[in-house]
């Protein structure tokens, strides 16, 4: 069942009234008055979840008049562990219209009870009621090791805890638990699912893992005897081939059924984290997959993004110190209490978006003062003094920082980890400059509206390191401003920038934040892969759509949601050109959506907070998603990609591995085939028949992690068809009957 799906009419909801941060006059220099207000808790805390999970149900506390209970927005309260293994999600987090603020809680692997405390600076403190961390699930054994289709196999699991179910998994597809046997250990008997459409009978290995609340156990081999039974409708067959290795599986056998049956038919070049193109060539009953040397990749070139990484990559290779206070210049901005609105500073912000690819210095930097125009508890938001006439307007700013303090900020917290703080000062800076404006050229379609920039992290004062000396000494993310009359570039009206500004703040506060799990707390010398850590970012601007749209922001979340839509759709049209791992460097709008795709693919199968334990391993890219899913990246590639394409047909029988549970896209995710045609999804699949696939024959060049798709149809032709894949590199093929 979906959770939403897309609004094609945008809602006409008033904005949100803007809360005033700054307290009302009734605290002191040590905090709230405590004669005058008080704190409590509203909800959470008691219960139990497993080690490792993060609790689904929020502590809330709120902050309230004692005299009237008229509820205080704006209060910064303070959450701590004072009893066991967690972390909040927020160290603090601030009061809404309501009063109220809220943490979620990461369990941490000991078990035992946490407990929670929320504190506000003056006033009393609460505990929350303890809630039980549980031991996580282990696998122990599965009998017996092989088994045929339909058989019923006794999977063995350590601390099942009552009260939660538990899915088996067969190669990633849940086979049907028969019975429950609680105990230690319990006992699942478990119907092994059929794997079918082979040309004849043979031995497949599957690996079995069991799932319990978000928590995947390590896999054991069951050996799974494949009969050659035809395909029935809703069923897949996947068939890998490795090292130019011919595949355990020869072959498929897909029935007419009568000139009735069509199936979905996905290619697929597995190389994974590699550059290069690859010839497809289908026809005469076979699927042959082979490296093309001569081929042209489909890139345009590298992004300003891209190179932005890239030279992290190179100041981290050379083990340079962090930032610090003491280091920062401007010193009288950090810790203590924050400065005041309508107060100066400069910044250095890089000027030439190609830069980044050799050595800088002065002229590849603007020195820009800014004035503060918004302090929130999270925030200091700088205009640049040279912001043109006619741009965003004080109350513009003041909506745009509310929104990034209070939605944004502690959404990517929850979701990915925490932000570093460098400087000491416990806020982010958002500096708006023209000079963001400038660093695209005119004329091009697509330009850049903000980043994050690594070098700030570093210490200004770094020996042996001329380009550190224009480090601005914190976390700092930039962003366009306003200019109607196109001063700077082409010109970016009001209305446009402040329907781009909330999705880059929260895209570019999660490359803050992986940067600080990376570097800084994994002490790593290198960064995530672009594909994946790109991928967290533009899933955190969903997230961050959840959350405005939880607060009856539907405009503002429809503004959040529709890039990563419109990506996907670059992607979804032509998704033999776009790798799902590139590391070309290019990161393109079709890639991007690739991207995107994957991980809430990914967070549909594990839980959304599966990409918190990604964001905060020390490994990176494929490997890293191998570990935290236990599942190998090529299964979870083509199962994905078997899902992009069948998701919402209402196919029978076809196992929920192959939907995206939260998004309708194929009602979302729609395109105009021609002038005046009526739109169709925008994953279009090439369309043969049995008698063509005998016939004749089809090449494609696809990127490497790519997928080729087409739909075979059984047309007035009686006859089976077998389906043979060859291959010299790493491959494989998909195969859905759909009916």
């Amino acid at each position: 069942m979906k959770i939403r799906s897309w609004r094609f009419i945008r809602s006409t909801t008033a904005l949100l009234t803007v809360a005033v941060f700054a307290a009302c006059g009734d605290d002191d220099p040590t905090g709230l008055d405590p004669n005058v207000f008080e704190l409590s808790i509203v909800s959470g805390g008691g219960g139990s979840g497993l080690a490792g999970t993060v609790v689904s149900e929020p502590l809330t506390a709120k902050v309230a008049r004692r005299a009237t209970g008229a509820p205080e927005p704006g209060v910064s309260v303070a959450w701590s562990v004072t009893q066991g293994s967690a972390i909040p999600t927020r160290s603090t987090s601030s009061t809404d219209d309501n009063g109220r603020a809220s943490t979620l809680i990461e369990l941490g692997a000991v078990s035992g009870p946490v407990q929670v405390t929320a504190s506000v600076e003056g006033l009393t403190s609460v505990a929350f009621s303890s809630i039980t961390t549980l031991p996580a699930p282990t696998l122990q054994s599965v009998s017996p090791l092989s088994a045929d289709p339909g058989d019923t196999v006794q999977v063995r699991v350590n601390d099942l805890p009552a009260g939660f179910s538990a899915q088996v998994l067969f190669d990633g597809v849940a086979g049907d638990v028969v019975n429950v046997q609680s105990g230690t250990p319990s006992v699942l008997s478990t119907v092994v699912p059929p794997p079918v459409g082979v040309c004849s009978t043979t031995s497949h290995p599957v690996d079995v893992r069991v799932r319990v609340d978000g928590i995947t156990t390590g896999a054991i081999g069951l050996s799974v005897t494949v009969p050659a039974d035809p395909f029935q409708v809703g069923q897949v067959l996947i068939i890998e081939a490795k090292n130019g290795v011919s595949p355990d599986v020869q072959c498929a056998l897909l029935p007419s059924d009568m000139a009735t049956a069509k199936y979905l038919l996905v290619t697929l070049s597995s190389e994974f984290e590699t550059v290069g193109q690859f010839q497809v060539t289908l026809g005469s009953n076979s699927v042959a997959l082979s490296r093309a040397p001569g081929a042209q990749s489909a890139g345009t070139g590298g992004s300003f993004h891209s190179s932005l990484r890239a030279f992290e990559r190179q100041l981290l290779s050379r083990d340079l110190p962090r930032a610090s206070r003491a280091a920062a210049r401007g010193s009288q901005l950090f810790g203590g209490a924050p400065p005041d609105v309508g107060s100066q500073r400069q910044f250095w912000v890089i000027n030439d978006s190609e830069a980044t690819t050799g050595v800088l210095d002065e002229a590849d930097f603007d020195r820009v003062t800014a004035t503060l125009k918004f302090v929130g508890p999270h925030t200091l938001l700088y205009v640049d003094d040279a912001a043109p006439a006619g741009g965003l307007t004080d109350q513009d700013i003041q909506r745009l920082g509310e929104i990034y303090d209070r939605y944004l900020y502690e959404t990517d917290l929850d979701h990915f980890g925490d932000v570093s703080d460098v400087d000491d000062n416990e806020r982010v800076y958002i500096l708006l400059s023209p000079t963001v404006n400038a660093l695209t050229e005119r004329g091009l379609t697509g330009f850049v509206v903000g980043f994050f920039f690594g070098l700030d992290i570093f210490d200004p004062n770094s020996p042996g390191c001329a380009e550190c000396r224009f480090s601005n000494g914190g976390e700092i993310l930039y962003g366009v401003v306003a200019d109607p009359d196109a001063q700077f570039s082409d010109a970016r009206t009001v209305e446009r920038v402040l329907e781009l500004l909330p999705g880059v703040t929260i895209h570019e506060t999660q490359h803050a934040i992986n940067f600080n799990w990376k570097v800084i707390k994994n002490g790593l010398l290198s960064l995530e892969s672009l594909w994946l850590s790109e991928g967290e970012a533009h899933i955190a601007e969903e997230f961050g759509g959840d959350a405005v749209d939880a607060a009856g922001e539907i405009d503002l979340a429809d503004d959040l949601y529709s890039s990563n839509f419109g990506r996907a759709a670059f992607y979804l049209m032509e998704p033999e050109n776009f790798s799902l791992t590139s590391l070309s460097g290019e990161g393109e709008l079709g890639e991007r959506g690739a991207w995107w795709l994957f991980l809430r693919w990914i967070a549909d199968q594990y839980g959304d907070f599966i990409l918190r334990d990604i964001n905060q391993s020390p490994l990176g890219g494929v490997a890293n998603i191998e570990q935290q899913t236990g599942e190998s990246f090529f299964r979870l590639f083509a199962d994905w990609s078997v899902a992009v394409w069948a998701d919402d047909l209402n196919i029978p029988n076809l196992p929920e591995r192959y939907e995206f549970p939260k998004w309708d896209l194929r009602s979302i995710i729609r395109v105009e085939p021609s002038q005046g045609a009526d739109p169709v999804y925008a994953l279009q699949p090439t369309q043969m028949t049995f008698e063509s696939f005998r016939g004749s024959t089809i090449t494609q060049f696809i990127a490497g992690s790519s997928a080729f798709y087409v739909e075979i149809e059984a047309v007035n032709d009686l006859g089976d068809l077998q389906l043979e894949l060859t291959a010299s590199t790493d491959a494989g093929i998909a195969i859905l009957r759909y009916e």
